[in-house]
């Protein structure tokens, strides 16, 4: 039987006027939005300087382009099963499940891109992808070079592909021990910190000091989360946010744990479609399609009545 879930993006898949064609549709969310952030959404995703590629501008605006692409989903009468998100898009689901409000997870999406650029700032740290190696043989290297500089496998994006995370050096020396082993490809990211790593605990300290602030809700929808690749409990939100900021993305058994509940088809929304491609990596039976652009609204439509997934 087909069962339906959604996958939010994360940040790096932002581009250039991301979501703007939804704001005529949800005006009333772009008033909030630039309260919200003190600034004109509007503006930053049109820069020509690309202000939408600084953290701090990146991860409220990825979260405001997903956000809105659900709401347009929301107009199709049709109820996912469980939801997903890629490391930011983590607080898109949750939203999306009714843990929080719009003007809240912006509230806390702001606060979290400047704890880790504050953390960022003080370690000189960056990301890399290794493309053709196994996560074993990307663990086993980064355990190897953290003995002269720190260095961790992080994000488990398929069988095939593992982000690594630490200090400049430590990247550095890992990416050619990698290439080494036979990697076919290792891609420095374009962030400004070791995302992901322990070297984003003073930011999980931060994180965890604010969110004593918001009323977190009971999740309506089961949200698969990225530190465990397991269904959120209630009782465990406030630990597993904080957990996240510095512990690696399981984006790859979260999929396969999803598939074991039944899981067949994969709504990617926000920017891009870098979820899809992944999903189809980790197991090319999954059924997948995304929503970027109000325009291909109808196509997701017709992809959903396609596979048996009516109002």
């Amino acid at each position: 039987m087909a069962k339906l879930a959604l996958v939010f993006a994360g940040q790096g898949s932002q581009y250039l006027g991301m979501g703007t064609d939804y704001l005529e549709h949800f005006s009333d969310k772009e008033l909030v939005a630039n309260q919200q952030l003190g600034y004109s959404v509007r503006d930053i995703l049109n820069d020509p300087e690309g202000k939408i590629n600084q953290t701090e501008y990146t991860q409220p605006l990825v979260f405001l382009s997903s956000a809105l692409g659900y709401e347009a989903f929301k107009s199709l009468g049709i109820t996912p099963e469980g939801v997903l998100g890629f490391s930011l898009g983590e607080y898109t689901a949750l939203y999306a499940s009714g843990v929080f409000s719009f003007q809240d997870a912006l509230s806390l999406i702001q606060f979290r891109a400047q704890a880790m650029m504050r953390c960022a700032s003080e370690t000189e740290g960056g990301m890399a992808a290794i493309l053709g190696l196994n996560r074993n043989d990307v663990e086993q290297v980064c355990q190897e070079t953290s003995l002269k500089a720190p260095v961790w496998a992080v994000n488990f994006n398929s069988p095939i592909q593992t982000v690594i995370s630490g200090t400049k050096e430590g990247i550095q020396i890992a990416v050619e021990l990698c290439k080494q082993k036979g990697a076919k490809r290792a891609i420095p990211l374009q962030v400004s910190g070791a995302f992901h790593s322990p070297l984003m605990a003073k930011a999980g300290q931060e994180l965890e000091n604010h969110l004593k602030n918001y009323d977190l809700k009971p999740a309506k929808l089961p949200i698969y989360m990225n530190v465990n690749a397991q269904t959120l409990k209630d009782n465990e939100l406030m630990d597993l946010m904080v957990k996240q900021i510095q512990s690696p993305v399981e984006f790859e058994n979260s999929i396969l744990k999803m598939k074991i509940d039944g899981f067949t088809h994969f709504l990617e929304i926000g920017p891009g479609s870098v979820l899809t491609g992944l999903i189809k990596k980790i197991d090319n039976s999954l059924e997948v399609f995304h929503l970027d652009r109000l325009n291909e609204l109808e196509d997701v439509k017709g992809w959903l009545n396609t596979h048996g997934f009516n109002q």
